[in-house]
């Protein structure tokens, strides 16, 4: 009986305009699942195309490692600084406003690097990237935390990071096939077209949320210093800058170590799939552990995992031990994502998360930057310096989390 409770309630929110939707709904209700939807479409294409943009400036288009380095760093500095407007953005208009803009443009910047036949042109249109990416991460994340009750944030966020492992698992095989059979252009233009598809499902299927309780003056730029003054705060940002210094490394080379080993780009696909396995199907638990038992503890578990990972490539000697790096690499990244977010939500009052998600995303961005100048500096020494200064960097940040509260939702 209770199924078709749920079943007539999934139909009767379906029907109705964006204005009935209610914050703060269940698992089961529109808006989460429309945003799980609309974020295995964007991730499934955005982020198969971060992974092969190393081996497509390297391999087909004759610019380099160096090439890859320069194109993140223009994505990512430009970033750096529209992560916190995003923030602003998404607190002012909605955070399904900054979602779309972000996807769409995400769309477009594949489109244009698809169809490159040199380096430069790539370097001409990064910037695209950098300022549209922020608002698909910091709108994300703010809707999720507005969208679900904050006694199941945990839970929604795991399910929230499954997606975003699982997506590229199974779109990565189909997008490296591509790849091999007409050439890398088309795994590029492949992903553009799943990012397409997640622009138009969120214009026609994710609804407005209604603005979060104001209080004292509008969001702005003030906002950010106000919320770094509190440690937990400063912590939490900390954890989220490490998270975008590994994913950055993992993103910029861990394509080139397997592709170099294996001399297939097939196995680039495999890589996307191992950690799809290995790391997206245990956040489900990880997120409802976290609402039960704390979150801080969880996240430190994830940080040394992850340090486990830059080990195991730090040293990659067979494809069969680069998947088991990758699928700890990306149970670490998805537990940073679940236990993060869900932090994030804990921390501060509802009018302050589209603000603090935009720090959050800023943080990120840092990291990738410092990821992509330390990896292209580290490469040409030796190809597996990059992932022990990784290990290097997260191992205080994970004595660092002790300094958090084990439990930061207040019940």
């Amino acid at each position: 009986m209770a199924r078709f409770t749920v079943a007539a309630k999934w139909c009767d929110v379906m029907t109705s305009g964006p204005d009935s939707i209610p914050r703060g709904s269940g698992l089961t209700d529109r808006p989460y699942v429309a945003l799980n939807v609309c974020f295995a479409l964007s991730v499934g294409g955005w982020l198969p195309v971060l992974t092969l943009l190393a081996v497509l400036m390297r391999d087909h288009l004759d610019a380099g490692v160096g090439g890859a380095v320069v194109t993140v760093l223009i994505i990512q500095v430009i970033a750096t600084g529209v992560s916190l407007y995003a923030g602003t953005f998404a607190a002012r208009w909605g955070s399904r406003k900054s979602y779309l803009l972000g996807t769409a443009g995400m769309a477009l910047f594949a489109c244009l690097l698809g169809v490159a036949n040199q380096g430069w042109q790539v370097f001409a249109v990064a910037p695209l990237a950098g300022l549209v990416m922020p608002f698909h991460w910091t709108g994300t994340t703010a809707y999720i935390l507005q969208a679900v009750e904050s006694h199941r944030r945990g839970f929604a966020t795991g399910i929230n990071a499954l997606v975003m492992v699982a997506a590229p698992g199974l779109t990565g095989p189909l997008l490296t096939y591509l790849g091999a059979e007409f050439g890398l252009g088309a795994s590029v233009l492949g992903g553009c077209g799943f990012m397409v598809a997640a622009a138009l499902a969120i214009w026609l299927l994710l609804p407005d949320l209604p603005a979060p309780p104001s209080v004292g003056a509008k969001p702005s730029f003030a906002d950010y210093p106000r919320l770094l003054a509190e440690r937990a705060n400063l912590i939490a940002a900390a954890a989220r800058l490490t998270m975008g210094l590994s994913f950055g490394m993992f993103q910029l080379l861990s394509a080139l170590v397997i592709l170099d080993v294996t001399e297939d780009l097939a196995t680039i696909g495999f890589y996307l799939s191992a950690g799809a396995i290995g790391g997206g199907l245990s956040q489900v638990l990880v997120g409802a552990a976290s609402d039960r038992f704390g979150r801080r503890n969880l996240l430190f578990l994830a940080k040394i995992v992850g340090i486990g990972a830059c080990l195991f490539f730090w040293q990659a000697p067979s494809l069969l031990l680069l998947l088991v790096g990758a699928t700890m690499h990306w149970f670490a990244q998805s537990a940073y994502q679940t236990l993060i977010t869900a932090i994030c939500g804990d921390l501060v009052a509802p009018r302050d998360l589209p603000t603090l998600s935009g720090l959050h995303t800023s943080s990120f961005s840092v990291g990738m930057v410092v990821g992509a100048v330390a990896g292209g500096l580290l490469w040409g020494l030796d190809p597996g310096l990059p992932f022990l200064f990784v290990a290097f960097c997260l191992a205080p940040v994970a004595i660092a989390l002790f300094l958090l509260p084990q439990r930061t939702l207040a019940t």
